[in-house]
C-alpha cells in the first residue's frame, strides 16, 4: 500500500465510526450481483475500508467492479468501481462525512482516489453534490476528505463546507451550478475560476465561463384537493371558483380557501404547496433552473404546507424570512400576529433572515417574531401513533394527525405514501426522535418505510382510515319483532337493550291494539305499557332491561273494550357480548371535554383495551365504564383493542 493511501484509509475508517476490519461497526452489505466480486482484489488487504455507500438505487443501475458489469440493489463502493444508470434509473452515493452525491439517469462515473482525496470521474450525465451543515468532523490526527469531480473538461473541487453543487456532463461541455457555498473550477487548460452561490460555469476543454445563475419563470397550477377554494387575478377584485380541472396562476395572483385544501403545483417539479382552510396567499414568482426550485409567496394568513422533492434544492422566499432545503422536506408554516412558526415535520433546512442563518432540524418547530433569534423547540408526538407494523386501522369521523413511529433512535430516512408502491409520497425526507406527524386521511391508507443511514431498510408498517361505524341501525334502532304465540321469543342484544315490536294477527272491529308487559313472577304491576293503532306495538329501546318477561296484545273497538281477551307470551332477553368490534357508548363524537371524561361501551371477547394509553378494567361481559383525562389539542380519546394474532384497531373521537 503506498504511502497516501495509509492515511487517507484510516481517515475514513475514523470517519465512518469503525475499526478497520471490526464487521460489527459496519452494517453487512448485500450480497454481490452474480458475476461481480464482493470486494475488489487491491482491497482485500485487511484494514482497508470502502470510499463511499452506494445507499439508494432507482430504475435501472449497474455496478461495474474488476471488468464485470451487473445490476446492483446498493452497498459498498470501493476505489476503481464504476456505477452506471439506464434512461430510468438512479442512485444516491453516501461518503463517510455525511456528504452524498445523487446520480441522474443515462449516466457513468469510476470512484477512485489521488493525493488530494475521492475523485469522481464522470463519463456523462448529471451529478448533484451535497455537504450538509451537520457533516462529520474530521478525526484528530487525520485530514478532511475532500471530493473531486473529474469531467473530460476539466475538474470540480469541492470542499469540506457546506455546499451544494450540480454538475452535467454533456458531449461538447460541462456545466457547473453552485446552489449552495462555493467551488473551484479548472478547465484542462489550466484556466481556474471560484464559483459561488448563484453562480453557473460552463468549462470546455479549452475555456471556463462564468456567469450569474439564471432562474426561468415556471408554471404554477392550483387545483382544489378537498372543500371549496378561489382565486384572483392580479388587479381584479373579483375572486373566482377554482376550476375542478385547476387554473393556471401569474405572478400577482391570489388563491384562498373557503374549507378544505387547495394544492400549488410546480411544473417540472415534484414539490407541491398546500394552503389550509381559511388560508390566503399571492404567487410572487415560482421559477426553476437545474434542481433549484424557487417559490416566492405572500402568506397573507393561514397555514401553508410544504412537500419539498427529493433530489433538488428548494427555496421558499416569504415576506421577511427565507427557507431553504437541499432535498427532500415537509414543513407546515402558519401565519402569526408578528411573524411566522415553523414545523418541520420531516427534513432539516436553514432559516435566513437578512444575514442571520438558523438551522431547523426534522422534528421541531421555530417561532420567529419581527424581531430577534428564533425560538426552536422540540415537536410533540401526536396522541394517535401507530407502532410500524402492517394491517393495522383506525376509525375516525374527522381529520387528525396520527405519529407514525418506530423504536430505534438516531437519524434515519422516512417515506410516507397512499399506496404500497410509494408512487403517491405523502411525507419524505430525514426524522429523528423515533416518529414523525402526518395528517390521517378521512379515507384510504397510509404506507411508510424507514432506512437507516446507511440505505437499509429499518422498519415498515401500513393503516387503513376510515369514518367509524355507527352503532345507529345496527344496535340503537334495531327492532326486534315479537309474534303472539305459544313459543317463548328470546333476543340476544349488544350495547344497550334493544327496541321492541309486539305483533299478533288483525282483528276484526280494532281500533287499536294495546300491549301490557310484566317482569316474570311480578304480574301485578306492568314494566310496560303501550298502544297503537296497528297490530305492531313498538316499545322504545332500553325500556326493557335484560330478564325474563311475560306479556299480552288486546284488540280495543273504538270504546276501549277488548275485542278479545290478551294472551300471555313469553320474552326473554339476553346479554350477548360477543361483539366483532369495539362499541363506544360514551363519549360522544364532538361532546364537551372536561379535566376527565367519562367513558362507557363493550370490547369483543378476548381482547384488551386502552384509552390514551390507558388500559381499561372490563366486567365479566366485556363492558367498561371510568373516566379518563383527553389528550391532545383539540381533545382526543384515544380507544386500542389489541387480540392476539390479529393488527390493533384504533378508534378516536374528537372532543370539543
Amino acid at each position: 500500500m503506498s504511502s497516501l493511501r495509509k492515511p487517507l484509509v484510516s481517515t475514513l475508517c475514523l470517519l465512518l465510526a469503525t475499526a478497520c476490519g471490526d464487521e460489527e461497526a459496519m452494517p453487512s452489505a448485500p450480497p454481490p450481483p452474480p458475476g461481480v466480486e464482493a470486494k475488489p482484489v487491491a482491497a482485500e488487504d485487511a484494514g482497508v475500508a470502502p470510499l463511499a455507500r452506494l445507499v439508494t438505487v432507482k430504475g435501472d443501475v449497474r455496478l461495474e467492479r474488476g471488468g464485470k458489469q451487473a445490476p446492483t440493489a446498493g452497498g459498498p463502493l470501493w476505489s476503481g468501481d464504476a456505477v452506471e444508470t439506464g434512461a430510468d434509473g438512479g442512485a444516491t452515493v453516501r461518503f463517510a462525512d455525511g456528504r452524498t452525491v445523487e446520480v441522474g439517469p443515462d449516466a457513468r462515473f469510476v470512484l477512485s482516489e489521488d493525493a488530494s482525496g475521492v475523485v469522481l470521474e464522470v463519463a456523462r450525465g448529471l451529478v448533484l453534490s451535497r455537504v450538509p451543515a451537520t457533516a462529520a468532523p474530521a478525526q484528530p490526527g487525520t485530514r478532511e476528505v475532500q471530493l473531486t469531480i473529474l469531467t473530460p473538461f476539466g475538474l470540480t473541487r469541492v470542499g469540506s463546507g457546506q455546499s451544494e453543487v450540480q454538475v452535467d456532463v454533456a458531449q461538447d461541455e460541462g456545466r457547473v451550478e453552485v446552489l449552495l457555498g462555493s467551488v473551484e473550477v479548472v478547465a484542462k487548460n489550466g484556466q481556474s475560476v471560484q464559483a459561488s452561490e448563484g453562480q453557473a460555469v460552463s468549462v470546455k476543454t479549452e475555456s471556463v465561463t462564468k456567469r450569474v445563475l439564471e432562474l426561468a419563470p415556471i408554471q404554477v397550477t392550483v387545483r382544489v384537493s378537498s372543500g371549496r377554494a378561489e382565486w384572483r387575478q392580479k388587479g381584479s377584485a373579483r375572486w373566482r371558483t377554482v376550476d375542478k380541472d385547476g387554473e393556471a396562476l401569474k405572478p400577482g395572483d391570489a388563491v384562498r380557501v373557503r374549507q378544505g385544501t387547495a394544492m400549488l403545483n410546480l411544473a417540472g417539479s415534484e414539490s407541491m404547496l398546500a394552503l389550509g382552510n381559511g388560508g390566503e396567499l399571492v404567487v410572487e414568482g415560482v421559477s426553476q433552473s437545474g434542481s433549484l426550485d424557487e417559490a416566492r409567496v405572500d402568506l397573507l394568513k393561514g397555514e401553508l404546507g410544504l412537500v419539498l422533492a427529493p433530489g433538488r434544492s428548494s427555496r421558499v422566499v416569504l415576506p421577511g424570512l427565507l427557507l431553504e432545503s437541499q432535498g427532500a422536506a415537509r414543513l407546515e408554516v402558519r401565519r402569526t400576529e408578528d411573524g411566522f412558526t415553523v414545523d418541520s415535520r420531516a427534513g432539516d433546512v436553514t432559516l435566513v433572515r437578512g444575514s442571520a442563518r438558523e438551522s431547523l432540524r426534522a422534528g421541531q418547530r421555530a417561532t420567529l417574531q419581527a424581531e430577534g433569534t428564533a425560538r426552536v423547540e422540540a415537536l410533540a408526538r401526536a396522541p394517535l401513533a401507530l407502532p410500524s407494523v402492517p394491517g393495522q386501522q383506525v376509525f375516525h369521523r374527522r381529520a387528525s394527525e396520527v405519529a407514525l413511529s418506530w423504536e430505534e433512535q438516531g437519524e434515519v430516512r422516512v417515506e410516507v405514501a397512499s399506496d404500497a408502491e410509494f408512487k403517491r409520497t405523502v411525507l419524505e425526507g430525514v426524522a429523528r426522535g423515533g416518529f414523525v406527524n402526518v395528517t390521517a386521511p378521512a379515507r384510504g391508507s397510509l404506507y411508510w418505510r424507514v432506512r437507516r443511514a446507511d440505505g437499509s431498510e429499518m422498519v415498515r408498517g401500513n393503516a387503513s382510515f376510515g369514518p367509524e361505524r355507527s352503532s345507529k341501525g345496527e344496535l340503537d334502532q334495531l327492532r326486534n319483532r315479537v309474534p303472539e304465540g305459544p313459543e317463548k321469543t328470546t333476543i340476544f342484544f349488544q350495547d344497550k337493550p334493544p327496541a321492541v315490536t309486539f305483533t299478533c294477527e288483525p282483528q276484526s272491529g280494532a281500533a287499536s291494539y294495546k300491549v301490557a308487559v310484566y317482569r316474570s313472577g311480578a304480574l301485578t304491576q306492568p314494566v310496560a305499557e303501550r298502544s297503537a293503532p296497528s297490530p305492531q306495538v313498538p316499545l322504545e329501546a332500553g325500556v326493557l332491561n335484560e330478564g325474563h318477561f311475560v306479556w299480552s296484545i288486546t284488540p280495543l273497538t273504538a270504546q276501549g273494550r277488548p275485542v278479545r281477551g290478551g294472551r300471555m307470551n313469553k320474552l326473554e332477553l339476553v346479554f350477548d357480548n360477543s361483539v366483532p368490534t369495539l362499541l363506544v357508548t360514551s363519549p360522544r363524537e364532538g361532546q364537551r371535554a372536561g379535566a376527565r371524561v367519562r367513558v362507557t361501551g363493550m370490547a369483543p371477547v378476548g381482547s384488551q383495551v386502552f384509552v390514551n394509553e390507558k388500559p381499561l378494567v372490563l366486567d365479566s361481559k366485556h363492558r367498561f365504564d371510568t373516566w379518563v383525562s383527553p389528550s391532545g389539542q383539540p381533545p382526543l380519546m384515544v380507544f386500542k383493542i389489541s387480540r392476539s394474532g390479529a393488527p390493533d384497531v384504533y378508534t378516536v373521537r374528537t372532543l370539543k
